[in-house]
């Protein structure tokens, strides 16, 4: 199977509570789980359902490793997870300047080599 992606995705350890925000005349925002985040995309659990259309832009706040985020995508893919009644959700990240970019991959690789650390000593202590 080849893989298409252009970034690799980073699982989130023991997921991640985060803030979805609908913007417009009547903001709305719903509290989610973070499962993986990567350069152009990220995965989320809701118990709500969401419309999957590339034209409404949500805003997605959340903080990992001490770093804040704060992206801009669509919910593009949509997976009924049977436990719980939860539903995952795909989201494509608005395209970013070659900065913007870079700033988010350094931020992710500095998650993920912060918790690959702390999962190598967790083995050792056993």
């Amino acid at each position: 199977m080849e893989n298409r992606r252009k970034f690799f995705r980073v699982r989130i350890k023991g997921f991640k509570d985060a803030t979805m925000i609908l913007p417009g005349k009547k903001q709305t925002t719903y509290d989610i789980t973070m499962v993986n985040v990567s350069g152009n995309g990220l995965s989320f659990m809701s118990r709500e359902k969401f419309l999957i259309s590339e034209f409404l832009k949500y805003h997605f706040q959340f903080d990992l490793a001490g770093e804040q985020f704060n992206l801009v995508g669509c919910i593009i893919r949509k997976y009924d997870v049977d436990e719980d009644r939860y539903i995952r959700y795909g989201v494509k990240l608005d395209s970013m300047s070659n900065k913007e970019e870079s700033e988010l991959i350094r931020r992710i690789n500095k998650y993920q080599t912060i918790h690959y650390r702390d999962n190598i000593f967790e083995s050792e202590e056993v």
